[in-house]
């Protein structure tokens, strides 16, 4: 009988412009799995499936859209009003995104791959630190954070503005890091960060684990 090694499990997060996507990009084509939380949230009620029919026979047929998905608009109207509706359909999200992960996370063990790092925006603001063997933060200045999303996204500045008030403060993050990242510069410079943060947990951890 083949036994598994459980991969080691880093966590990726960092505050909305930060650059934690390209980080996450980054680690991905140098070898990574890189499993984007963010993303699988987003399918449950984004692709017809399971999450979709879940979400109607709880909600309504009222919130089905035209493609068949969940009409976005619509449910954000009632969550944000109704704290019960909210939980219930954070329940329906987060059961599904947990089932998700751990398939990938099976795959990566059958795969005999020694790391999966979970892409997770909010893996501080949902308190998910103890989840991980490490926490690598990515940081950059504020007014680059609101000038990359305003650029990239099409957002105002008060949108961004009011998604950084809702995210736990850089000082926050600092705290909660293994390692930090620092955004500061030209892409070429993010990727060697971003490579050597990644090979320093890992030669921390491995270091760890032998004593």
């Amino acid at each position: 009988m083949t036994t598994l090694t459980t991969p080691l499990r880093l966590g990726l997060t960092g505050g909305i412009g930060s650059g934690k996507s390209t980080v996450a990009e980054i680690w991905r084509a140098a070898g990574h799995r890189v499993i984007d939380l963010d993303a699988h949230s987003r399918a449950v009620l984004d692709v017809p499936g399971d999450g979709v029919e879940k979400a109607i026979a709880r909600f309504g047929e009222e919130f089905r859209s035209d493609g068949g998905t969940i009409d976005r608009a619509a449910m954000a109207r009632l969550v944000f009003a109704d704290a019960d509706a909210r939980a219930d359909l954070e329940r329906i999200v987060l059961s599904r995104v947990d089932a998700a992960v751990a398939r990938e996370e099976q795959d990566a063990a059958r795969a005999g791959e020694r790391l999966v790092i979970h892409d997770s925006p909010l893996l501080l603001e949902k308190h998910h630190e103890a989840d991980y063997r490490a926490v690598v933060v990515v940081l950059a200045r504020r007014e680059d954070r609101i000038s990359r999303v305003m650029r990239d996204r099409g957002k105002d500045r008060a949108y961004v503005e009011s998604v950084m008030a809702a995210q736990v403060s850089d000082l926050e993050r600092i705290r909660a890091a293994d390692r930090l990242v620092l955004n500061t510069a030209d892409r070429e410079t993010l990727s060697a960060r971003a490579l050597h943060a990644l090979q320093t947990v890992l030669v921390e951890r491995e270091d760890s684990a032998l004593r």
